[in-house]
């Protein structure tokens, strides 16, 4: 999440007008919140798990048997989520990597320790990449997946081995491996699902989208001009995961409202929009841009670059 600017409305029991950006990105959707705040309730709410009216207290298990993996950074809220039977919480690699980063940027004398640590790291996002792109069961799957688990040993011995010597590390040496000591179990149940990405990336660039446009349009006259703001992110940021343009996507649901007489398709008619329901024809046509089609102009390369600092990515093949 991130600050999603000024929502200049008056909210009982709030001081501020500064509210908040949530984003969750699931197997096809990608979807934003705007909410007052950063508490459990706002995460409780979207995974659909039901908390204490007045305490907000979650509860010691989900109902039925139900699982939930939640991929994220180390922030309060997501550790409090992680003690509830029944969610798995996956402590992001990046997020941790860049604690290393930062401490040998801050103290030139352990630029040799975090050397070594970024390596380490960069053998795991390696061996996860050949995991994620090896046919499961095969021998290349096989041969990845024993290079995974060796590269999370390598480090859970380095970790030991160098913690149980604190007094004679670096300050900021020791505080990065004490975070990497307590969040340990999140980061190495990754090993349990190797299928899923070793860090939250992929939400943190979706949050760029909104975090850009706040500093231009700074926020939102009221509560609901930002709820219309987050469907909107939503709409479109899911209709980008489909590989849709979002203007000849939402220009085909505009005239199917105008050809009803301005009346929003219900039933089949907005099933039809929906990504994972719609015709091949409808995404060949909507994955295009509709403008650029009409001047000629060839299609440009859809692939997204990663536009991350260098400090923010991995040493190894990105995942």
């Amino acid at each position: 999440m991130r600050p999603a600017g000024e929502v200049y409305a008056a909210v009982a029991g709030k001081d501020s007008h500064r509210w908040w950006c949530w984003v969750f990105v699931g197997p096809d959707t990608t979807v934003f919140t705007i909410a007052p705040s950063r508490s459990t309730k706002v995460l409780a709410a979207q995974l659909g798990i039901d908390t204490d009216t007045d305490t907000l207290t979650l509860p010691d298990a989900l109902p039925e048997g139900r699982q939930v993996l939640l991929s994220c950074d180390f922030y309060s809220v997501y550790q409090s989520m992680g003690r509830v039977d029944g969610i798995d919480t996956l402590w992001c690699w990046a997020h941790i990597r860049r604690y290393f980063i930062r401490a040998g940027d801050a103290h030139p004398e352990l630029a040799a320790w975090t050397a070594g640590w970024i390596t380490r790291i960069a053998a795991l996002y390696t061996a996860h990449t050949a995991i994620t792109t090896a046919t499961p069961g095969s021998a290349e799957h096989t041969t990845a997946t024993a290079q995974f688990s060796a590269a999370l040993t390598t480090i859970d011995t380095q970790r030991h081995a160098q913690t149980s010597h604190a007094g004679l590390l670096h300050p900021a040496a020791a505080k990065v491996l004490a975070t990497l000591d307590r969040e340990w179990d999140g980061l190495a149940r990754h090993r349990e699902y190797p299928e899923l990405p070793l860090d939250n990336n992929t939400a943190e660039r979706a949050l760029r989208g909104p975090v850009v446009g706040r500093k231009n349009y700074y926020g939102s006259g009221s509560v609901v001009s930002a709820q219309l703001a987050s469907r909107v992110f939503t709409i479109t940021a899911t209709a980008e995961r489909a590989g849709l343009n979002p203007l000849a996507y939402l220009t085909a649901y505009l005239q199917e409202c105008a050809q009803a007489r301005g009346t929003a398709p219900t039933g089949q008619a907005l099933t039809r929009f929906l990504p994972w329901a719609a015709t091949p024809e409808d995404l060949t046509t909507w994955a295009h841009n509709p403008h650029r089609r009409a001047r000629g102009d060839p299609e440009p390369d859809t692939t997204e670059p990663d536009t991350r600092p260098a400090d923010d990515q991995p040493s190894g093949p990105a995942p």
